[in-house]
């Protein structure tokens, strides 16, 4: 015999912990260099409660090449002040429909479709980067999480293989102090960036 007490629901403690090992191998790797993004692109807003991309999402290299993306369509033109005022997306309205209307507005009121042209600049990685990004806060606090379901696993296995009588209450006492001593050591000198490809 070797155990089964517990109807191997333990494993799962393994599982986690591995997991959580991989996690935090998976965030402090060295990371790609970013790309930066700089573009303009279009919104549309023909709904008082929410506002998407104009057509599909396109990317524009200047504010004037997406305008005259956009007055391609002679149905849309400047503005009302009225509606810029209003300011309805955080870039402020620039455009209007001559002939579309918002589908939600209430007791009848027709504000035309709505249209900003929006400057984007961020900084992101690759597409193909397995990168997670955690503080050393966090980091730190998975770690802790990894120690203490490490030793729940080792306490939970003992009990096990004492509860389905492998070892003598004697036994059970004594091999949790090894394991937990095995354990000190090898989490003591833990390489945490170590990641083995057939956890992931």
């Amino acid at each position: 015999m070797s155990g089964g007490y517990f109807n191997r629901h333990m494993i799962a403690f393994g599982e986690i912990a591995n997991s959580i090992e991989c996690d935090i191998a998976r965030a402090l790797r060295p990371k790609p260099e970013k790309i930066c993004e700089d573009y303009w692109t279009i919104y549309e807003k023909d709904s008082l409660s929410s506002y998407h991309s104009y057509k599909d999402y396109m990317s524009f290299a200047s504010y004037e090449d997406a305008e005259s993306f956009l007055l391609l369509d002679k149905t849309i033109v400047k503005a009302e002040q009225k509606y810029a005022d209003q300011r309805f997306f955080d870039d402020g309205v620039i455009f209007q429909s001559k002939k579309r209307y918002m589908s939600d507005t209430p007791d009848g009121d027709q504000i035309p479709v709505l249209y900003s042209i929006h400057h984007c600049c961020y900084d992101r990685y690759p597409d193909e980067a397995d990168v997670l990004e955690l503080s050393d806060e966090t980091i730190n606090a998975m770690k802790e999480a990894y120690r203490q379901i490490r030793i729940a696993e080792i306490y939970a296995t003992r009990v096990d293989w004492m509860m389905s009588g492998d070892d003598s209450e004697e036994s059970f006492r004594e091999r949790v102090k090894e394991d937990l001593a095995e354990f000190e050591k090898e989490d003591a000198t833990k390489d945490w960036t170590y990641l083995d490809e057939d956890d992931e």
